[in-house]
């Protein structure tokens, strides 16, 4: 049974998403993949940041 997703599930999922999407470009194109996994973490190390810094997680209870 799948409990109620919350916001770090999204995060954890957003972060993903440019690393991929850089790893897909260096492979069907012409870019290196040092540059598309490189630029691809810029996005990631951003939802990373906003994660810990700007939406901390907080302790219930």
């Amino acid at each position: 049974m799948i409990s109620a997703l919350s916001s770090y599930d999204a995060v954890l999922a957003v972060m993903m998403l440019p690393v991929a999407l850089g790893t897909i470009v260096s492979v069907v194109s012409s870019v290196s993949a040092t540059l598309g996994l490189g630029v691809g973490g810029i996005p990631a190390l951003g939802v990373l940041g906003y994660a810990l810094f700007i939406d901390p997680p907080a302790e219930f209870g």
